[in-house]
């Protein structure tokens, strides 16, 4: 496990347009786990399938989220899943980002599948130049 999560990180962190990586994973009965994407820029755009052999919470959150002293992080997504997710979100702020995996309440080991791509959002268009006035006119 953590030869795949080096590779999804390194995959992430490499200064490309898009990249994708593929993550599968056992998560016992009563805890939860989390794959790190490392360094996303705002306006990424990021995919996300998920398989699992049970019913599985899911969260995508910012490390800048979790270490806010509010207590509760707002996620970028989050929802629920028996067998399949899919799910697309642009981030909204330069920062690393964990999807979390969630089996807290579960009563047996889920295995999981994940399959994520990380895509540079379009270019932000300049603003358009000023037009000059015309003297005399």
């Amino acid at each position: 496990m953590p030869r795949t999560l080096l590779i999804l990180l390194l995959l992430l962190a490499w200064p490309a347009v898009a990249a994708d990586a593929a993550v599968t994973l056992e998560v016992p009965a009563g805890q939860s786990k989390s794959v790190r994407l490392r360094n996303l820029p705002s306006g990424t755009v990021v995919q996300v399938m998920i398989k699992s052999s049970g019913r599985l919470l899911v969260a995508l959150v910012s490390a800048k989220q979790l270490r806010s002293p509010e207590g509760k992080p707002q996620t970028v997504f989050r929802g629920a899943l028996e067998r399949n997710l899919s799910f697309k979100v642009v981030v909204p702020e330069t920062s690393d980002y964990f999807l979390v995996l969630n089996n807290v309440r579960g009563s047996e080991t889920l295995s999981v599948e994940t399959a994520i791509r990380a895509e540079r959002g379009p270019a932000a268009k300049p603003a358009p130049a000023p037009r000059e006035k015309m003297q005399g006119a």
